[in-house]
């Protein structure tokens, strides 16, 4: 065997890995090469590897614009909802900067959001009269609406001193889609099916408070849909339990007031509340304000619903009157607007003025945003190569046009922009790398599998060499594999200055020996 060539046992069980392998030193990114075939008339093989410009292109993804909705009402100085107000009339800042072109629209003229509507009631021994008054304007309440041309969807929740239903659906009746026909059948059912328990089945258990606030936390996390008006109405004809101090027979399943003040905030579902009058329910409770005055709802003495000086459809008719002096604006937050669309709600201090000189109250009722935490920010930095580069060679591109300045790249292949590119646009990146074994695109040189081994004779750049190996693969053919000293920066075979190796490769076949 020719001393320019070896093969070891172990390099022949690796054979099949050395096919793929063997020219490993790939440049940044892939070229086309033109490869001379192998010439079986005079056994030589030959090809021309390029040293390479390697190109990236990035895309800056176009991101949502963040759309906002604010739900409010105005009251003028005898309390009295005001109506009939136009785009004109106010005045609309977020963080103090006026907001982009609004859109108004008001529920008396339109409905123009969905109304969901929670109805928690005790279903403890106590409440069986309530109930049943209850179940039949619930129901009247829910054909009415539908009839009038209000878009709602109901849910329950019943407790005791424990939640015992929770709100998982909510049953749809959209006058506008027909379909929902069989969701007000079947919710109208479920209002039938309502009742108290007394005796063993009683959920109210051996203390005298029930569990209201945790049954305000499980609604909560009701499925509510994201543009709509959300309303709870509560029903209980006692105190509540609470940790600490209050826990009754449920423990820790009584939650600390703070988590249903917690809850209400979150959820920005307004209370509505037959209650007795007590702190937390119509008053402060340790520091607090109460469930109603905290959701901007409203408190009714449970007493009255008994005595009839109201009914559940004084609460209803209440809701309704929210619902149809509502206003509704609705504006969109973009990288065109002076407005930040990063931002989560809790830090956009948006408020809602009348520009008129008289005096009105703006009560706000919920802001809602299809990105609630905020867009993410546009980009503008990568990582455009895994290789150390050659700066002097980079050119950076937007849409096409070469850039001067505005950015800053490192010798790790980092590419930071001042500002980030515009939404979709592209950014094209060409760059040599600063290894030679980096910058030249090599692919495996194959020799057949019956090439007389004695016979090879390899030169580069026109330089005859030995740093060369040649490895038998598992498939009977030879894998040439060029030494690491050929790619070394001491670039011994001119590459750079050549733009490239010229690989010649002469050699004989076996049956052209005998």
């Amino acid at each position: 065997m020719s001393p320019l060539f070896t093969m070891t046992r172990c390099q022949s069980a690796l054979a099949a890995m050395s096919a793929l392998l063997c020219l490993s030193m790939v440049a940044c990114s892939p070229v086309t090469f033109d490869n001379l075939p192998l010439e079986s008339q005079n056994g030589s093989y030959s090809n021309f590897f390029k040293l390479s410009v390697s190109e990236v292109n990035i895309d800056q993804p176009r991101l949502d614009s963040n759309k906002t909705s604010i739900a409010f009402q105005v009251l003028d100085s005898n309390g009295n909802h005001v109506s009939n107000l136009k785009t004109s009339d106010l005045t609309i800042t977020e963080n103090g900067s006026a907001v982009p072109p609004f859109k108004l629209d008001s529920n008396s003229k339109k409905i123009v959001q969905p109304v969901d509507i929670v109805f928690a009631v005790d279903i403890t021994g106590s409440m069986s009269s309530t109930i049943e008054s209850a179940k039949t304007r619930l129901i009247n309440f829910v054909q009415k609406s539908r009839a009038n041309g209000t878009h709602s969807r109901m849910c329950l929740i019943t407790f005791g001193d424990s939640t015992v239903k929770k709100c998982d659906r909510f049953y749809d009746n959209d006058p506008s889609d027909p379909k929902t026909d069989v969701q007000v059948k079947e919710l109208i059912s479920e209002i039938s099916k309502l009742r108290a328990y007394t005796g063993i089945d009683d959920p109210g258990g051996s203390d005298l408070n029930e569990n209201p606030m945790r049954a305000l936390i499980d609604a909560s996390t009701a499925p509510w849909k994201a543009d709509a008006q959300r309303f709870v109405i509560l029903i209980t004809d006692d105190g509540f339990l609470y940790t600490p101090g209050n826990q009754g027979a449920v423990g820790i399943v009584a939650p600390r007031f703070s988590e249903a003040a917690q809850a209400i905030e979150s959820s920005q579902m307004k209370v509505f509340a037959a209650t007795p009058s007590l702190a937390g329910y119509d008053k402060p409770f340790s520091g607090l304000p109460g469930i109603v005055a905290a959701s901007g709802g409203e408190w009714f003495n449970f007493s009255d619903l008994i005595s009839g000086k109201i009914t559940l459809d004084t609460i209803l008719n209440r809701i309704v009157d929210r619902i149809q002096t509502t206003y509704v604006v609705e504006y969109t937050i973009d990288d065109k607007t002076s407005l930040d669309p990063t931002l989560p709600l809790s830090q956009r201090r948006i408020e809602v003025r009348l520009a008129t000189g008289e005096i009105y109250t703006v009560n706000i009722q919920a802001i809602q945003s299809n990105l609630p935490n905020g867009r993410e920010s546009y980009k503008k930095r990568w990582k455009f190569s895994d290789k150390k580069i050659r700066k002097e060679t980079l050119s950076v591109r937007i849409d096409g046009k070469r850039l001067n300045d505005g950015f800053m790249v490192s010798d790790d292949g980092d590419l930071e922009f001042e500002t980030p590119p515009p939404a979709g646009s592209r950014i094209q990146v060409r760059y040599r790398c600063n290894l030679l074994r980096d910058d030249i695109q090599l692919e495996p040189i194959i020799l057949p599998a019956d090439t007389d081994v004695d016979s090879v004779t390899a030169i580069l750049n026109g330089i005859e060499t030995t740093d060369l190996e040649l490895i038998k693969t598992l498939d009977g053919t030879y894998s040439l594999r060029l030494s690491e000293r050929i790619l070394s920066e001491d670039d011994p075979f001119g590459i750079r200055a050549a733009e490239g190796l010229s690989i010649q490769v002469r050699l004989q076949r076996l049956n052209e020996r005998r």
